[in-house]
């Protein structure tokens, strides 16, 4: 009763009072705090368990109210109780910690970040804070570097870095160059996000365009290499973008179903036609087999008719089954010489067993073999017999017929004796007739005369049985010869003096030398064979015939008299000629020996040896033999150094191979160059072995420098390649490629109208590169149709790339500062002269790694390149120097 009389205050009905009572309790005393905890947490006055709240310390109760009360003002109340007790230097750090923890106003950790003396637990309070507001505050008003550090490392919104840089700025330097490194991450970020973007944009173009496109021999293999250029972007794009993107994928993959049923089809069509043309194959075989069959039953001595009717029969049904299988000209046209195989051996057969009967009495006939005309009789019919028979040549024949072939072949050698000795005599005297009337025309009398009596000797032998013509042809020639004697003796005379004349003539002649003296050999020759034939002989006429001859030639004498001299002085030069080189070989150390003076020398000796020509032939020649044989021991000698040089750059190719692997690209580099250098001092070597090391050797350099260069734009991060320019780019090379594969078919030899139109398929398939570019390399692919279709002579083709690359070299000269040879210095002048500029500005400026990469592109846009060697090592020489 009592106990309800007199309950404790903070019992009481009226909340003013329990709010009396509360301050009036202690919350160091247990029971205090139990009651205290019991009104904040219980009571219905929201002011009495405010005012419990403020007498409250323990940071657990305090956090355990916070997450568990509903009412915003105690709350509120709780969190600055538990703010003051952390910002209370009289409170413990594990009591401060715990009521820390217990915070999630940002706010809140902020002020006390801000205003707390303990950096531990401004620490813990700055790591539970995200507000990007926030976080600017305790960057600009942070009572610590440290602290504005911290901040400024959580700091991410652009425009909030931008605020705290320019407050920071001159104030803290730390803080200041963290910011601006942040903000730089953010600008590549925001660099390489858009990249990405433009990147996800143009393979999307791509597939878009690819989608579109009808099927084409590489359309899978496009889109297996666009979607894994996707793939590596690495980035998780926009659902309207990864939709877009998921649409086309699903209509390039319907394009490839379609096609992929497309040669399901043609492949069951072509198994199916296979299948028939197996059939077709197997009944020719057969055909094939039977004809094989019929012949090797006709080979032998007994076969009949009954046998031959059942070959045909097995022939025609198999033809027929083969016909009704087919209507291809192919088969038919295999078909046709079978059937004339078959056919004759029928047919020959057939007459063999039809004319059997009549062989013996055609072998038992035996003609005279004195008179011609009943052994032609004879032949004429056993020819008749072989012919009607008309025995396969492949097949062997029958005894009997192969008796009757050779009985003919014994009558025509018989007829063939006849004749032969008939004709003999003929010929013979026919022979002489032809030397007599030939002696008759040349006014030989003498030499007529002799073969007149040969021809009556041989008259005399033929004894009455000389053929009409040859008869008749002997009367007319004596009678010409009879004629001739009565005329010559005055002929002979006038032509002598005419002779005399020409002769007289020639004295005093303006003509060379050489020519003189023909003239007068000629006269003499003729001279000579007329006076053979005078019968008088006259000593007067022949006196001034001589003596015109000798007045006439002096000339010529002192003239033939020079050219021996010269001969002897140009054998005297070879004799001085060999000897020098035969000491210079001896006296050589080929150890130490200058390669480019041995070659030049060996040029210049046989330029000379040419020069001292003509000499006398028989010591000439024993000179030409040493000349010949030291110029082996010299020429051998720079064949042992070319492959000695050939097997050096073998190995320097074989180490830049070998550099363009390692992982240490900028050491690789600097032994490339030493490389190269050892390249350009090993010397020459044979121009086909050149050729082919060269470009391999080249390209390994290249290789080395191009991974120098894409290291160095990673590591400086200036320069980003624009997307478009990297597409016309890969566009560029793919046409070179192009061009090149073209030009090696045409150089191998194995360029056919299959070959011209698969390259010219991919041709028209290819990318367009830029405005540039495009022109540069369709000339190029032009040139090479021309030079195919012989509208241009390679003659012409290569002159025209010469002076195309004579020209790219000097543009690369001049962009290096570098002297071009003198043979070009009117070229680079006339250059200059029309892009004068141009030109000086590019000497001023910084060798940049695009203009070097432009003229390198613009040197592939040309044919045969390769075939200009020198130009070829010029060019990529000066190039591969800066790479």
């Amino acid at each position: 009763m009592f106990v309800k009389l007199f309950k404790p205050r903070w019992q009481h009905s009226k909340a003013t009072v329990r709010i009396k009572a509360v301050h009036r309790l202690s919350p160091g005393n247990t029971k205090h705090l139990e009651v205290l905890t019991q009104l904040a947490r219980q009571d219905q006055s929201v002011e009495v368990r405010l005012a419990a709240v403020d007498k409250i310390a323990a940071p657990d109760l305090l956090s355990d109210i916070l997450i568990h009360d509903s009412d915003p003002d105690i709350r509120r109340t709780v969190t600055q109780r538990i703010c003051n007790i952390i910002l209370d230097p009289g409170y413990t750090l594990s009591q401060q910690s715990e009521c820390l923890i217990s915070l999630q106003d940002e706010n809140i950790l902020t002020h006390i970040a801000l205003n707390s003396t303990n950096s531990e637990l401004q620490q813990q309070a700055l790591q539970r804070i995200t507000d990007q507001h926030c976080l600017i505050s305790l960057t600009i008003n942070g009572n610590s570097t440290h602290i504005r550090q911290s901040a400024a490392n959580k700091l991410s919104m652009p425009e909030l870095l931008e605020q705290a840089s320019k407050a920071i700025k001159g104030r803290d330097k730390t803080v200041y160059r963290i910011i601006r490194n942040k903000q730089q991450q953010l600008l590549e970020q925001s660099r390489h996000e858009e990249i990405l973007r433009l990147r996800q944009e143009e393979l999307l173009s791509s597939l878009e365009h690819l989608s579109q496109t009808s099927f084409f021999p590489l359309y899978n293999t496009k889109l297996i290499a666009l979607c894994q250029q996707w793939d590596q972007l690495q980035a998780s794009p926009e659902e309207s973008i990864r939709q877009r993107y998921e649409q086309i994928i699903k209509r390039c993959q319907h394009t490839v179903t379609i096609e992929q049923q497309r040669s399901d089809a043609l492949l069951q069509n072509e198994q199916q036609e296979r299948a028939k043309k197996q059939q077709q194959a197997e009944l020719l075989q057969k055909l094939e087999e039977i004809t094989i069959r019929c012949e090797t039953l006709i080979s032998g001595e007994h076969f009949c008719t009954a046998d031959l009717d059942a070959e045909q029969n097995c022939w025609d049904s198999t033809t027929q089954e083969l016909l009704n299988k087919t209507n291809e000209s192919t088969n038919i046209a295999k078909l046709a010489p079978l059937k004339q195989r078959f056919t004759l051996c029928q047919n020959a057969s057939r007459n063999w067993i039809k004319n059997s009967s009549s062989i013996s009495t055609l072998l038992n006939e035996s003609p005279s073999v004195e008179a011609a005309a009943p052994l032609q009789q004879y032949l004429n019919k056993m020819d008749l017999f072989i012919q009607q028979i008309n025995w396969p040549t492949k097949i062997t024949k029958p005894v009997q017929l192969q008796a009757i072939i050779q009985q003919c072949d014994l009558v025509r050698g018989q007829l063939h004796q006849l004749n032969l000795e008939r004709l003999h005599c003929s010929e013979d005297l026919s022979g002489l007739l032809n030397k007599f009337e030939q002696q008759i025309e040349a006014g030989q009398i003498k030499a007529a005369g002799q073969i007149e009596r040969q021809i009556e000797t041989k008259l005399d032998s033929i004894n009455g049985s000389t053929p009409k013509s040859l008869q008749q042809r002997y009367k007319g020639l004596t009678a010409r010869l009879s004629e001739l004697k009565n005329w010559q003796g005055f002929a002979v005379e006038e032509k002598k003096e005419l002779l005399c004349q020409q002769m007289e003539a020639l004295i005093d002649n303006a003509s060379e030398p050489p020519a003189l003296a023909k003239k007068i050999h000629q006269l003499q020759q003729q001279w000579k064979q007329l006076d053979g034939s005078d019968p008088f002989h006259s000593r007067t006429i022949w006196q001034r015939f001589k003596a015109a001859s000798d007045q006439a030639y002096t000339p010529c004498e002192s003239y033939f008299r020079g050219q021996k001299q010269q001969r002897e002085d140009n054998l005297r030069k070879r004799t001085q000629l060999v000897s020098e080189l035969s000491d210079y070989l001896n006296q050589l150390d080929w150890q130490e020996a200058d390669w480019g003076l041995i070659e030049q020398l060996s040029r210049t000796v046989k330029r000379e040896w040419k020069d001292y020509a003509p000499v006398d032939r028989t010591p000439g020649r024993q000179v030409q033999t040493k000349f010949n044989a030291l110029l082996k021991q010299l020429d051998g000698k720079i064949s042992g150094h070319r492959d000695q040089v050939a097997n050096d750059k073998k190995d320097i190719l074989n180490q830049a191979i070998k550099l363009a692997a390692i992982d240490n690209i900028e050491s690789a580099a600097t032994q490339v160059k030493a490389l190269q250098k050892r390249w350009k001092e090993a010397g020459n070597t044979f121009h086909s072995v050149e050729r082919e090391l060269w470009p391999e050797f080249r390209k390994a350099c290249n290789l080395v420098f191009d991974n120098l260069n894409k290291e160095k734009q990673v590591q400086s991060k200036t320069q980003q390649s624009c997307p478009t320019e990297t597409l016309f780019e890969e566009a560029l090379l793919q046409r070179i490629r192009v061009c090149d594969q073209l030009e090696n078919l045409i150089q191998n030899g194995t360029l056919d109208q299959l070959a011209l139109d698969e390259v010219q398929s991919v041709w028209a398939q290819s990318d367009r590169t830029n405005e540039h570019f495009e022109p540069l390399i369709n000339r190029r692919y032009e040139l090479l149709l021309e030079f195919i279709s012989g509208r241009i002579e390679i003659e012409q083709l290569l002159e025209v790339t010469e002076i195309a690359l004579r020209k790219l070299c000097i543009r690369l000269e001049i962009l290096l500062g570098q002297e071009s040879p003198e043979q070009d210095q009117s070229l680079r002048m006339e250059y200059q002269m029309d892009r004068l500029q141009k030109a000086l500005e590019l000497r001023d400026k910084s060798v940049n790694a695009n203009d070097l990469k432009n003229l390198e592109l613009e040197w592939q846009c040309h044919p045969f390149t390769l075939q200009h060697e020198a130009l070829q090592i010029r060019f990529y020489s000066n190039l591969q120097q800066v790479k």
